[in-house]
């Protein structure tokens, strides 16, 4: 369930708009995606995502290695990216994913501004997102706790997950 590879791949939206298929994307880690929706109704300014990671999380990431980013040598919190949704997907594939639906619901992948700090003090992984338009501003931010199986991803991703099955085939209870 990677939503960053439709930015990756675009003409595979192409592809699924041309052959009238349905898809369905979980909307991830994040919260706020109805009120971007209802925000397209009017004239959307600036997207901006900001997310906050363990530093565990981002380990072995490509814009990590390009980069020849030490993790070890940050001691509290510092921005290691900043730049598009896109450039964010292409680097943190594993990481960003959020980045990726905001911009497919929003202003697109270009016009998406994403930051991604690394942190050693925080646990979970966090992400804000900052929408401003004609409308006025949406501030919403998701805290979430990351995953036992998969550090570089939260709960609430797989959750969403379970929950884009229910919506489709109704009933889909995992647990209690």
């Amino acid at each position: 369930m990677s939503v960053g590879s439709l930015l990756l791949e675009p003409g595979l939206l192409l592809k699924i708009k041309k052959s009238k298929l349905k898809l369905y994307v979980p909307s991830g880690a994040i919260a706020g995606l109805d009120a971007l929706k209802a925000a397209r109704m009017g004239k959307i300014h600036s997207v901006k995502l900001t997310t906050v990671k363990p530093i565990d999380g981002l380990a072995g990431a490509p814009y990590i290695i390009s980069n020849k980013i030490n993790l070890n040598k940050i001691k509290k919190e510092r921005i290691i990216f900043k730049g598009s949704a896109g450039q964010a997907v292409s680097g943190f594939p594993k990481n960003i994913n959020v980045a990726a639906i905001l911009s497919l619901v929003g202003l697109g992948a270009e016009k998406t501004q994403v930051s991604i700090v690394a942190s050693r003090t925080i646990k979970r992984n966090t992400h804000s997102i900052e929408i401003r338009g004609n409308f006025g501003t949406i501030i919403c931010c998701a805290s979430n706790v990351p995953s036992d199986v998969n550090p570089k991803t939260s709960m609430l991703a797989m959750l969403s997950a379970l929950a884009t099955l229910d919506g489709i085939l109704g009933n889909v209870r995992i647990g209690t």
